[in-house]
Formats: structure tokens, C-alpha cells, sequence
């Protein structure tokens, strides 16, 4: 139910750009300067090699901000590397970091499919984001995020940093948002199930007022608008009643405006004919459908007067000019007569049913609305629908904006890209934003430095601002999943070391280990994506197992010819107590998160279970099955599957869960690898040492160590191989 702001202008000068004085080739610079400062200079870089170290810096600038040289210097190689250029990420791991030792790896290579150069700064957040908002005061634009865990945070979006103090607005997720000017200060709007509606000062992060409806409703969604200057508050109440409240006298204790609209499924605001309205729209199924539609009534409320200002169709009206806010361009009606801040709201009740967006400057007077199945794009000035609904599924949100002279909008999904519309050919208007990991909930624009912005946030718990404006720089860096890795394994075929990975697609990819590309195309059959792989060796030949994540069909595939020998879709296969599959004695087996290890061919148990839950791997190390476990706080063990004995002592260092294991043989010793959130840990076998740590930007999530003990990483949607320095 992502609430959101829109198109806004931060008129400020340009902030100063660090002199980089060639500085941004220079891998010593990247990896020891001041971040802040590395941040600023960004924006002066001047030829291709500069581009490339900037967009290679900037993909994970959220992770250089708090870290430290060392793990600056592995995050920047890299990612180096994802973009393709091995001899940058060379040059940055020769980097002598001081009281460091060397890495115990370097990158040989790593997929970038999932990068794009547009990206400005990926701001990370303690959950979820659930709805997003942005605003300008004195200036200065501001993003605004609300999350799963109650929490609302802010940050400048010229620089990336943060502004103000996090906020613990509800006990529940953060459902509703939106942003106004108060007294020369932003301030957030926010609701939840606990039916408090909150005003906070985000540079504060103070309570300053709440907003109140009858005891017996509670407010769902929110927006605001201008009138006279006044900053109100618009409230959908699920006692039919659309609630205005003057945000300037709520020490009052004054009553709101109450406009009785019937049920409303989603809500914005905007200016039409200059007077600050409320648009509302209503569900089929409670009979409000519209005639030209079929589908839906979109309404429009005068929030002065609380009169019905006109719905759709009533009468034709001479469009207004789109007005980008880039170029300084007077806005007629856009901010009624303020001036002070520039926002566009927008509410999505049900994120996968529908949500409705406008933008309430009046630079672009067209709203966009979906429902599960289809899009709409209305003319508010025209009074009416523009062209055919486009299908569309699983659409989560969407941002007005004008962008170049053209109506645009941000359209998200549940899964993929965010996508650039030009809403006057219902066309993509620039290629779509890669890089979130997960469902996009939140989208808005806003225009800094003349530049145009677009900030998304969603469930990889990420708010990632865009440069709309850039070029998004394909140059040969290796393609990987289009979505978040869900598997990775190595094999061997016709005497080469393989890669084995899933993703969020259907197909399962098959890479050369020395190489950069897959070989051949996809292994496909699943009609969703793998969850699930194994490899094995069965009859004498290299053997492959998959399942797929929603319908639980598994399938077995010969490596050697690619073929399929056949599908499995039994009880045993599919269980969901089954945490991952692998292979014993030339059988797959399937084990549970407690680490018992189920036959799949004799359908029955085998093995001791481990004393410690959270099985991560069943492997083969030096002749024996052993189980790989790890639990936060109580280390990562190694079990002989046969007797059940520990094999090695705890081991230790680590900080945060694990979440990805292997075992495997380096330099002619027994060592463990496990993974958590952003870190892998290597360890010997038999002695428990450490042997190092690498830093990674995304969550761990599949590792596997190829029979040369080169090291394969599975993390975000990126892939990444890495080799033991000599």
C-alpha cells in the first residue's frame, strides 16, 4: 500500500563536486579517500575510464560509506569485475591496505547483468519498505521511506546521506505515508493497523501532532495538498468518509473537512482548474463502475468546499502543457500559489489489486491506476480515459512525472525491472532500472541539480535513487539471472569443472568455470523458477537435480547430453520439510533443516543426525559424507553423517547468520566455507584457523568450492568466481 511522492524541484545550486584532478583512476584514491568525499567527486568524472570507476564505485556506495579500507578494496574489485573489467579490479586488490593482510582471494570473474550505470546511491534499511514518499524544503530534496518493522527514515537525495534521525513511528508496519512543509520544515505523515495517524519533523525525528478520526474508523490512506498555502492532509477513513485535516491548526484540536464518498480503493490529490482536489477511486465490486471502463469510477473532490468537483467524462477540457521542472519552467496553478514545496502522492491500498497516482503540481495532469490485470492512464484535465487499459500483471506502483517534455511514468512489479513509460504512447520511454533484488512497493521522481531522479524501494529492503537523465552502459560485462540467484554448484563434464545455477526464472544455466558466459542456452521444463539443484553422480555419469519453487516438480537432467531422463513430482521429492538436496553413494538424498537425511532411492532415513539444527550442506570431504551446520550464536560444525561425531572444533568469528555452506579441498587441506548476510568465511577443517573473509554487497545466497578450490558465490542476482592468491 506504498503512499508516494512525486515530482518535485530542488532549485539549489549544484553542490560542490570534490576536485578529482585524475583522481578517479587512481584504484589507491577509490580505495583509501574519504567516502564522502570519493561520493562528491563522482560527478566530475570525465572520459570512459572515469565514467567506469565512478558507476563501478557508485553500485555500491551504501557498502563504502560505513566500511573500512580492507573491505572497501574486495567490494570495489568486485564489482570491478561485474563490469567487466578485469584489469581495474587487478589493480584495486594490489592495493596494500595498512595492518591487513592480503585477501586470501582474488576475483577472476563475475556476472554483471543486474548492474546499471544509472544508479546513484543504494540506501539500505532495517526491513521492508512498505511505502515511499519524497519532498523539498529550503532547497533540499528528501526521500522518505516507511518499513515493515514500523520505522521511518529520510535521506538527502543530492548526496545520499542520511537526514535527520530514524524514526520508531508504529508498533506494525508503516501502511500509509506522505510529506508536507510545516513552518519551513518537513514533516511525515504516516499511519498504521493501530489506527494512529503521526506527524513527525524528519530533522528532528520528533513527534509533533497527530491527526484524528471517530473512534469506530481508522485512517488507511493518506495524501496532501495546498490551499492557500496551508499544508492539509487527506485521509481515506474505512467508514466511507474521505477526512481533510489542516496540518497547520492540529494543536487546535480543530475538526477535519469530512467528505462522504463511499468506499474508497485508492486515493491521490492533484490541482485541477487551480483549486487542490482529492481523487478517489471505487471498486466494481461494490458497484461503482464506470461506463466508459467497465471497471472502476474515478472521482474528483474539491478539498475546500468538499464538493464532488466532477467525475470522468463530464466535459472535455483543453489540456494542460507538460512542464519539466528541469528547465525552470513556470507552473500555472502547479503549487497553489506556495511555491514552498513540490510533491506528487499516490496510494496503493492493495499492492497486487490496485493503486492510483497523480501529480498535484500540475506539470503533468494524467493519473495512472491498475488493477491486477491491467493499467489505466486517465486525462484529469480532459475529463477522461487515454487509450486502451494495457495489460499488465502483477504491477505493484507506479510515479507520474514529466520527464524531457514527455508525460512518463515509473511503473514497478512485483518481480523484474522498474519500467520507464511515455504515457502518450503508452511505449517504454527509456530502458527500465535494474538492480532491486526483490518487489519494488514504492516508486517516485523529483528533479535535483536539473537532473531528473527516480527513488524505488521495496522488499530487498533497499531505496535506490536513479539518474534518469544517464545513459545506462551495457559495455561487456557478463550476463547472469535476471533476478536474485537461488542455487549455484559445481560439476564435472567431459573432464571441465561447470557451473550449475537458478534463479528467479524458469531456466537452470550451465557456465564454463574458466569462462564468463554460459554455455549453450538454459536447461528448461519448470514453468516457475528452481528453488532447488543438486549434482550427483548416477550410472557413472555426471547427473543434475532440480525442483521448481511452486508447483514441487522435480526433474533430473544428464550434464553430458543435456537431456532430461526423467520427472519426479512424488510426496518424497517435494516435501517442504526438504531444505536441500545432495548426493550420497550416487543417490540424491533430500535433508531437512535439522539435518536428517532422507534416501531418495530407498526411501528411507540414513545417517546420525546432527546435535545442532541448521543444516547448510551435505558434502563430500576427504572420503566422508559430512553434514555442515551453523547457527548464529553457536558457531559452524562439521558432523560425520555416519556416526554422528564432530569432526573439527566450532568454528568460529563470524558475525551474523548463516545462511550458505560448502566444504572443499585448498592447497591440499580440508577447509569450510560459510556465508552470511554480505560476508563469506573460510576456515580450515582441521584445525579451525580462519584462513580469511570476503566482502560481498548483496546477501550470500549459494556457495560452492569447484574440486581446484576456486571459490563460487551466489549473491543478489550476480554470480562471482573467486581464485586463492598465490
Amino acid at each position: 500500500m506504498p503512499v508516494m511522492s512525486h515530482e518535485l524541484r530542488s532549485s539549489s545550486p549544484d553542490r560542490e563536486v570534490a576536485a578529482t584532478s585524475g583522481r578517479l583512476t587512481d584504484p589507491g584514491w577509490l580505495v583509501h579517500g574519504d567516502p564522502e568525499l570519493v561520493l562528491a567527486g563522482l560527478d566530475g568524472a570525465a572520459g570512459p575510464e572515469e565514467t567506469l570507476a565512478a558507476a563501478v564505485y557508485r553500485t555500491s556506495g551504501h557498502v563504502h560509506r560505513d566500511a573500512g579500507a580492507g573491505v572497501r578494496r574486495q567490494v570495489l574489485a568486485l564489482d570491478a569485475a561485474r563490469y567487466g573489467n578485469r584489469e581495474l579490479a587487478r589493480e584495486i586488490a594490489r592495493v596494500a591496505v595498512r595492518q591487513e593482510m592480503d585477501a586470501p582471494w582474488v576475483v577472476q570473474w563475475a556476472t554483471g547483468g543486474d548492474l546499471d550505470s544509472r544508479l546513484r546511491y543504494a540506501l539500505p534499511v532495517p526491513a521492508k519498505v512498505g511505502v515511499l514518499a519524497t519532498v523539498v524544503v529550503e532547497a533540499r530534496a528528501l526521500a522518505v521511506a516507511g518499513c515493515e518493522d514500523g520505522t521511518l527514515h529520510a535521506w538527502d537525495l543530492a548526496t545520499g546521506s542520511r537526514y535527520g534521525k530514524a524514526v520508531s513511528a508504529h508498533t506494525g508496519a508503516v501502511r500509509a505515508l506522505t510529506t508536507a512543509v510545516l513552518d519551513g520544515r518537513p514533516v511525515a505523515v504516516t499511519a498504521a493497523y493501530d489506527r494512529a495517524v503521526r506527524v513527525w519533523d524528519l530533522a528532528r525525528g520528533e513527534l509533533v501532532g497527530m491527526c484524528s478520526a471517530d473512534d469506530d474508523s481508522w485512517v488507511k490512506s493518506l495524501a496532501t495538498g495546498l490551499v492557500e498555502g496551508r499544508p492539509l492532509v487527506v485521509g481515506a477513513c474505512v467508514d466511507d468518509v474521505v477526512r481533510v485535516w489542516d496540518l497547520a491548526a492540529l494543536s487546535q484540536h480543530s475538526e477535519p473537512l469530512t467528505v462522504r464518498t463511499g468506499f474508497v480503493s485508492a486515493l491521490a490529490t492533484t490541482v485541477l482548474d487551480g483549486r487542490p482536489v482529492a481523487v478517489t477511486s471505487h471498486s466494481p465490486e461494490l458497484g461503482a463502475t464506470d461506463p466508459i471502463t467497465g471497471e472502476e469510477t474515478v472521482r474528483v473532490w474539491d478539498l475546500i468546499t468538499g464538493r464532488e468537483f466532477g467525475a470522468l467524462g463530464d466535459r472535455p477540457y483543453e489540456p494542460a502543457e507538460f512542464t519539466d521542472q528541469a528547465y525552470d519552467r513556470t507552473v500555472e496553478g502547479g503549487s497553489d500559489g506556495d511555491g514552498e514545496a513540490r510533491r506528487c502522492v499516490s496510494l496503493d491500498l492493495n499492492a497486487r489489486a490496485h493503486f492510483l497516482v497523480t501529480d498535484p503540481a500540475s506539470e503533468c495532469p494524467l493519473a495512472v491506476s491498475a488493477n491486477a490485470y491491467e493499467v489505466h492512464v486517465w486525462n484529469l484535465a480532459a475529463r477522461e480515459q487515454v487509450g486502451e487499459p494495457v495489460a499488465a500483471m502483477f504491477v505493484e506502483t507506479a510515479a507520474v512525472s514529466v520527464l524531457h517534455d514527455r508525460p512518463a511514468a515509473l511503473v514497478a512489479y512485483g518481480h523484474g525491472p522498474v519500467e520507464v513509460w511515455d504515457l502518450s504512447t503508452l511505449r517504454q520511454l527509456r530502458p527500465p532500472l535494474t538492480g532491486h533484488e526483490a518487489a519494488v512497493r514504492g516508486a517516485a521522481t523529483a528533479v535535483v541539480n536539473r537532473r531528473h531522479l527516480a527513488v524505488t524501494g521495496g522488499d530487498d529492503g533497499s531505496v535506490r535513487v536513479w539518474d534518469l537523465d544517464g545513459e545506462r552502459e551495457t559495455g561487456s560485462r557478463p550476463a547472469g539471472h535476471a533476478g536474485p540467484v537461488t542455487g549455484v554448484t559445481t560439476a564435472v563434464v567431459d573432464g571441465s569443472c561447470v557451473i550449475v545455477t537458478s534463479g528467479s526464472g524458469t531456466g537452470v544455466r550451465i557456465w564454463d568455470l574458466d569462462g564468463e558466459e554460459p554455455l549453450g542456452e538454459p536447461l528448461t521444463g519448470h514453468t516457475t523458477a528452481v528453488d532447488l539443484l543438486t549434482t550427483g553422480t548416477v550410472d557413472g555419469r555426471p547427473t543434475l537435480l532440480t525442483r521448481g519453487d511452486r508447483h514441487k516438480t522435480v526433474r533430473v537432467w544428464d550434464l553430458t547430453t543435456r537431456e532430461e531422463l526423467h520427472g519426479r513430482s512424488t510426496s518424497e521429492y517435494t516435501s517442504s520439510s526438504i531444505e536441500f538436496f545432495a548426493a550420497v553413494d550416487d543417490r540424491f538424498v533430500g535433508v531437512t533443516g535439522e539435518g536428517r537425511v532422507w534416501d531418495l532411492t530407498a526411501s528411507r532415513w540414513i545417517g546420525v543426525q546432527p546435535r545442532q539444527r541448521g543444516a547448510l550442506a551435505l558434502e563430500t570431504l576427504e572420503g566422508r559424507s559430512v553434514l555442515l551446520t551453523g547457527l548464529r550464536a553457536e558457531g559452524v560444525h562439521l558432523w560425520d553423517l555416519a556416526t554422528g561425531e564432530l569432526l573439527a572444533p566450532p568454528l568460529t568469528g563470524h558475525t551474523g547468520e548463516v545462511r550458505a555452506g560448502a566444504t572443499g579441498t585448498l592447497d591440499g587441506r580440508p577447509v569450510v566455507v560459510a556465508g552470511g548476510d554480505r560476508t563469506v568465511w573460510m576456515w580450515d577443517a582441521s584445525t579451525g584457523q580462519r584462513i580469511g573473509t570476503y566482502a560481498f554487497p548483496s546477501r550470500i545466497r549459494g556457495l560452492a568450492v569447484a574440486p581446484d578450490g576456486r571459490l563460487v558465490v551466489g549473491f543478489g542476482a550476480g554470480m562471482a568466481v573467486l581464485a586463492h592468491r598465490r
